[in-house]
């Protein structure tokens, strides 16, 4: 009896031994082979991943909750993912033969077999919690119906479905609140340059439009040297009260002033964007103390300091508008990559850039459209070039521009901020649509056309404010800044201190 079961044992503490011994050799052997099981791994990973970020972005953009559990889940594939493809690059880079290629290195195998072995155990354990019923629903619905209806209107008035992301629409929903407050007069929003503070005012007024918030909602872009008169317009157009005939900034005031403080039934919001200096709202004509308070209707101001709020529009409530997160900035860039992002050679530049970029959306928005078709040396160039200022990057986008007609344009464009019909005037003057112009309709479409490339290159911002005539234009400060600088040195053109831009030839 005491023999049958000391043969047990040592059958047993046999079978451990012989299953350790050949574990260890595995990580020797097997080296090769283990690495393509963790490749193949990761990529249905990913697979797992793209399928459940799919689930969270759909559920965001019908505003709902995401469950912590699905968020850590993301977060713990990123990061895994990423040890994962740096292992196995390491393992591929590795010298592990030795005797001429004859036979496997075992100090160099073994160490890193084991890791590969055990991070293989990692994903595989993520790739199947992707599978239990807990990842079927990805939202919480035990939410009031108030924030949950507020959260959806944020959300599905982002213009583009992969510009969805939680901080933003957190911010925005803080700042619909804040303007629907009786007590608060004037909201602020600041925030850097680039960070997207233009992107989060327009979303506010078009959901503000949609709910019928307001009876009468003006938007005007104040800029660095702020046209009193195209501020003027923007307010009088919504309120559809005529200038045409009043020529001085003072008239024209008075007469704005005169219809907002008559107009009492009608509840009114003014969104002044980029505010560089203090605005005197008297000047503009919009009723207020003077300490610069409005009185008689809101605002929704931006700027990229915070005290031009507080201090000098006496802002009553103000929300900083931060850069993203590593999380969010990565999901942007890969959305607009494409499928660039799933080469081997590329994923691993991508963490550099994005981190270069600095968590600015017009950065990040930017590079990845700069990228997207781009080749291997232009993704190395880019590690270098991501991290320097922004106008590197327009010059770079422009000078991409193969075509000097479309050059000309952006110039254009930059020079005379306005309806697409001035546009339209100095192109034809220009001659640069001399191969388009049978009539002004091929003229017309030939613009249209130019401008879509323009946006493509980042050069100029999406717009909706559009009729059937006209499309406005929009283009960031930062590049206004950067073609009035090239069309100063290239065409001699004397830039003016009009708003916008605006400049005279010579």
């Amino acid at each position: 009896m005491a023999e049958a079961f000391a043969n047990s044992v040592a059958s047993k503490l046999g079978e451990c031994l012989f299953a350790s011994i050949g574990r260890q050799f595995g990580y020797v052997l097997h080296y090769k082979s283990y690495i393509e099981d963790l490749k193949n791994g990761v990529d249905k990973l990913e697979t797992a991943r793209e399928r459940v970020q799919r689930s969270v972005d759909e559920a965001l953009w019908d505003g709902k909750p995401i469950q912590a559990d699905i968020k850590n889940w993301l977060e713990s594939v990123e990061n895994k993912a990423k040890e994962a493809r740096d292992l196995i690059k390491h393992g591929e880079s590795t010298k592990n033969a030795c005797f001429r290629g004859w036979l496997p290195n075992p100090t160099v195998r073994h160490p890193i077999g084991r890791k590969v072995k055990k991070m293989t155990q990692v994903i595989q354990k993520l790739h199947n919690e992707s599978a239990n019923n807990n990842f079927q629903k990805v939202y919480y619905d035990n939410l009031s119906i108030g924030i949950v209806t507020a959260t959806t209107s944020a959300a599905r008035f982002v213009n583009k479905k992969e510009d969805v992301l939680e901080s933003r629409a957190s911010i925005t929903e803080d700042v619909m609140k804040a303007i629907s407050d009786d007590k608060i007069c004037v909201v602020g929003v600041f925030g850097p340059g680039g960070v997207g503070k233009s992107k989060l005012l327009e979303d506010v007024e078009k959901r503000v439009k949609k709910e019928k918030l307001f009876d009468v909602v003006a938007m005007a872009n104040v800029s660095r040297n702020p046209d009193l008169k195209t501020i003027q317009g923007e307010i009088a157009d919504a309120l559809g009260l005529k200038l045409m005939n009043v020529e001085t900034v003072r008239g024209r005031a008075n007469r704005l002033r005169e219809r907002l403080e008559c107009d009492c039934e009608n509840k009114i919001l003014i969104i002044l964007d980029n505010l560089w200096i203090k605005l005197e709202l008297k000047d503009v004509g919009i009723p207020c103390d003077d300490d610069n308070k409005v009185r008689g209707c809101k605002l929704l101001l931006s700027s990229r300091k915070g005290e031009v709020l507080h201090i000098d529009m006496v802002s009553d409530l103000e929300f900083q508008l931060k850069e993203l997160d590593d999380t969010e900035a990565r999901r942007l860039f890969e959305r607009i990559l494409g499928n660039i992002i799933y080469d081997p050679e590329i994923r691993p530049l991508v963490d550099g850039v994005v981190k270069n970029c600095g968590g600015l959306p017009l950065f990040i928005i930017s590079w990845a459209k700069r990228l997207r078709r781009g080749n291997l040396a232009a993704w190395r160039n880019a590690l270098t070039m991501a991290g320097s200022d922004l106008k590197s990057v327009v010059e770079l986008n422009y000078k991409d521009l193969k075509d000097e007609r479309i050059q000309s344009l952006f110039l254009v464009c930059a020079l005379s901020h306005g309806w697409n019909v001035d546009i339209l005037v100095y192109g034809l003057g220009l001659g640069l649509f001399n191969n388009f112009n049978k009539t002004i309709e091929d003229a017309r479409d030939r613009l249209n056309m130019d401008l879509d490339c323009l946006r493509d290159s980042s050069l100029l911002l999406d717009s909706d404010d559009s009729s059937d005539q006209f499309v406005k234009i929009r283009m960031h400060d930062i590049v206004v800044d950067v073609a009035n600088s090239i069309a100063s040195t290239e065409w001699k053109a004397l830039v003016g201190g009009g708003g916008g831009g605006g400049g005279l030839w010579v």
